[in-house]
């Protein structure tokens, strides 16, 4: 039978309800203090969003510990002092009408040590990262132990402060995906091996979390339908499956579907490439890398861009059938990001049942309208992918900088807000 849902029809996480079924994805935003506080930018960034009238929203990855941090201005979840700045942040959310998930991680081997304040990078185990140049050391059981200490030790920050739920990011070949993965995990003790191994830390971690938060709390994860890791013992959509039915089994209370590591060439983050290079080089983290890779970088720029635009290839809807293999099984709502930017690829999704809920990071960025647009039937700005929002992490705060897509942002901000009632739902 068809699905006769929309996009604007409830749907429940665990136990909030949620008043549609389009959510804002994560991005790093880079509008918090060195230190990682909140900040009226980023209080600002997303009450922009909540205006729009957005059924949830989801922060940028906030880091736990300092070996979690990924760029500067990064959020941070790792003190009790951030508590009161997360609270103003949750509060601003909450007086719009919105509703706000933390996304909790750890950035493993995939950062620049120097520009965080770190001399070294740590993993599941000592494997080389190619695409920064990262040589990490392996986390000792002690370490491991104090990662799931602190992890949920940050939920429990994140609860305190008012959010509405807490997202596990066990995707993208950070630590805890790396755990996961054969390719990433070489460890030969109770963390590296078996299947059983190798999903026992992100069984830990949920199992810590929720001792902190209680059972009513929602905890959402966000996994790889794919680890697009060619030729390397990456995971494949059945075994990612398979993890999520673990969790489900557990009470984790949603799933978000995305796919890529680092050295699968970022294929969650499929676009337009021309230009990245030498945008990262020059607004970008690009002048902390090694020296002989950021002058190789800028010499071969246009056939870097090149590799990039050849392995991942952009396509509306680019993870939809990684998610649908999960939504076929799952209990549990299934949320798919990627390459989801219109109202009728959206609805076709949940049409087709490849999903139950739709994810939009890049397009929020351009329209943070987007969803009270799609209800009204309004067009706003749209996302071209143009992936120059990707390249300025840690160094330019989060922003539309496609200079047409730009200024219609700023022109449609700067108008009052119109509402009306609307009979799309």
């Amino acid at each position: 039978m068809k699905n006769t849902q929309t996009l604007f029809s409830p749907i429940t996480i665990g136990k909030l309800t949620l008043n549609g079924r389009v959510i804002k994805s994560a991005m790093v935003e880079t509008l918090c203090s060195k230190e990682g506080f909140v900040t009226a930018g980023l209080i600002e960034h997303y009450q922009q969003i909540a205006r729009g009238g957005t059924p949830l929203i989801i922060t940028g990855a906030a880091n736990y510990n300092s070996y979690g941090r990924g760029v500067p201005h990064q959020l941070s979840v790792d003190n009790d002092d951030k508590i009161e700045g997360l609270s103003k942040l949750t509060q601003a959310v909450h007086e719009l009408g919105g509703k706000i998930f933390a996304q909790i991680y750890h950035t493993s081997r995939q950062a620049l040590p120097a520009p965080v304040g770190r001399t070294d990078a740590v993993a599941p185990s000592a494997v080389y990262e190619p695409s920064l140049g990262v040589s990490p050391r392996a986390l000792t059981l002690t370490e491991i132990k104090q990662n799931i200490l602190e992890f949920a030790q940050a939920a429990k920050r994140c609860q305190l402060a008012g959010f509405d739920g807490v997202q596990i990011h066990a995707a993208h070949g950070y630590l805890i995906s790396g755990f996961l993965t054969p390719h990433t995990n070489r460890r030969k003790d109770q963390y590296g091996g078996s299947f059983d191994n190798r999903i026992r830390f992100l069984l830990e971690i949920y199992q810590a979390v929720r001792k902190e938060v209680g059972a009513d709390f929602p905890l959402i994860l966000k996994l790889n339908g794919s680890d697009d890791l060619l030729f390397r013992k990456g995971l494949r959509t059945s075994e990612l499956v398979k993890i999520a039915l673990r969790l489900e089994q557990v009470g984790i209370d949603g799933i978000e579907i995305t796919a890529g590591h680092y050295e699968s060439g970022t294929t969650f983050s499929r676009g337009r490439w021309s230009g990245f290079t030498k945008t990262m080089l020059k607004h970008g983290l690009g002048p902390s890398l090694a020296p002989f890779r950021r002058i190789g970088m800028g010499l071969f720029a246009p056939l870097v861009d090149c590799y990039f635009n050849k392995i991942s290839k952009f396509s509306v809807g680019f993870n939809l059938n990684y998610a649908k293999e999960f939504t076929k099984v799952l209990s549990i709502p299934v949320i798919c990001v990627g390459g989801l930017n219109t109202k009728q690829a959206m609805q076709q999704a949940l049409d087709n049942g490849d999903c139950d809920i739709v994810a939009v990071a890049r397009g929020f960025i351009a329209d943070p309208y987007l969803y009270r647009n799609m209800q009204q039937n309004m067009a706003g700005p749209q996302c071209t992918y143009c992936n120059k929002c990707f390249a300025r992490p840690g160094v330019q705060p989060l922003n539309c900088y496609d200079p047409k897509v730009a200024a219609q942002r700023t022109a449609m901000l700067k108008q009052p807000l119109f509402i009306q009632k609307s009979d799309a739902s």
